[in-house]
């Protein structure tokens, strides 16, 4: 039987500290959808590597894990692939790596989930792009297959790094539904009162500060909903509020949130906030959905895949649009029902078994 390995470390950083990316969460989903189906046509095994001895074997699976007590950093992994240690460590046919790119011995058997394309689409000043705008076609052009999370990374994938279309697979993220999902009555939201929510927050293309100035307006009015925003690392709060003091006690900023603490959040907002310029998939959206909660969203890139008519789209440079759907939410002006209703149906298209299928179809493609 053939052996497929699937490189987890972007997954370790959750058995470490609680939480994981974006990225990491998706190896996360697709590896327990996997471990659910049984007779696989095809064997697979897990591989992780770090000197703290965090191993696959954390995730709970039946899969066989391999580690490898060895610096996880770039320039000791480009040293790293030039021998054949993770070949003869492992023994694969196929080496997945789902997240965007990593140095590898033997390119020609190895499959790359390429999340998106953004250092080309969409780079941000704040974001060295130099070496993914260097590197990852350079993996892409060589690697036997590609797997994507949306048509619009695939278009901007061949676009950009100049792959034939026949080399790439579209395979959209699931959703962990036993995870995120309403809230049960016995459930304690952790704020008193209402609030709106913003996840996965910067300055740069997720467009954190338009939201501030559009809260900020709103909250002229003195209403009755406060912002949270989650994953502000790169925002100072003190620069972004310092123009209006009178909201700094209406928004808080947190970061490194749990993952109960996440869903807790979504569970209890009355909407979430996510009026991104550009995305490969847009998981913050899927997530709140899930979770039966509203989501205000941006008609662009990938986002009406995921959103589909379940979401309110607006404009990104639109602040008086966001303030006035700020205030029809405040006013009870939307049927929520109707709105929980489109969510739940809209998120249940993105399901873990359906990704890890797909998965395993495209892996019998490059066997």
């Amino acid at each position: 039987m053939k052996r497929v390995v699937i490189d987890v470390n972007s997954a370790i950083p959750y058995y470490v500290r609680g939480w994981a990316s974006g990225i990491g969460n998706t190896t996360i989903s697709l590896v327990s959808a996997l471990d659910k189906i049984d007779n696989l046509p095809f064997e697979i095994l897990l591989y992780s590597q770090n000197t703290k001895g965090v191993s696959a074997k954390r995730m709970g699976t039946r899969f066989p894990c391999r580690h490898l007590y060895y610096p996880y950093r770039e320039k000791w992994n480009h040293a790293l692939s030039k021998t054949p240690i993770r070949e003869l460590l492992t023994g694969y046919d196929l080496y997945h790596i789902p997240h965007n790119f990593d140095w590898v011995h033997c390119a020609d058997r190895t499959l790359i989930t390429l999340h998106d394309a953004l250092c080309f689409s969409y780079p941000e000043a704040e974001l060295d792009h130099t070496f993914a705008r260097k590197h990852y076609p350079k993996l892409a052009k060589k690697c036997r297959g590609i797997i994507t999370c949306s048509e619009s990374s695939k278009r901007e994938i061949i676009q950009y790094m100049d792959i034939p279309e026949k080399k790439i697979d579209v395979c959209y993220w699931g959703i962990d539904n036993t995870l995120f999902h309403p809230a049960d009555t016995k459930d304690q939201p952790l704020y008193n009162q209402p609030y709106f929510l913003a996840v996965s927050c910067s300055r740069g293309r997720k467009n954190t500060p338009m939201l501030l100035r559009a809260y900020e307006k709103f909250a002229r009015q003195n209403p009755s909903h406060y912002l949270v925003v989650v994953g502000a690392k790169t925002i100072s709060s003190n620069t972004l509020l310092q123009t209006n003091l009178s909201i700094s006690k209406r928004v808080v900023f947190l970061n490194d949130v749990s993952e109960q603490t996440l869903v807790n959040l979504y569970q209890h907002a009355t909407a979430t906030f996510f009026p991104s310029r550009h995305e490969g998939f847009g998981l913050p959206v899927l997530e709140s959905m899930a979770c039966g909660t509203p989501v205000v969203t941006c008609p662009n890139s990938s986002l009406p895949e995921v959103g589909g008519d379940a979401a309110l789209y607006i404009d990104p440079d639109d602040m008086d649009g966001m303030a006035s759907l700020m205030e029809h939410f405040e006013n009870g002006d939307y049927d929520r029902s109707t709105l929980q209703e489109r969510c739940l149906s809209q998120s249940a298209k993105f399901s873990p078994e359906h990704c890890a299928q797909q998965t395993i179809d495209i892996y019998e493609k490059y066997l």
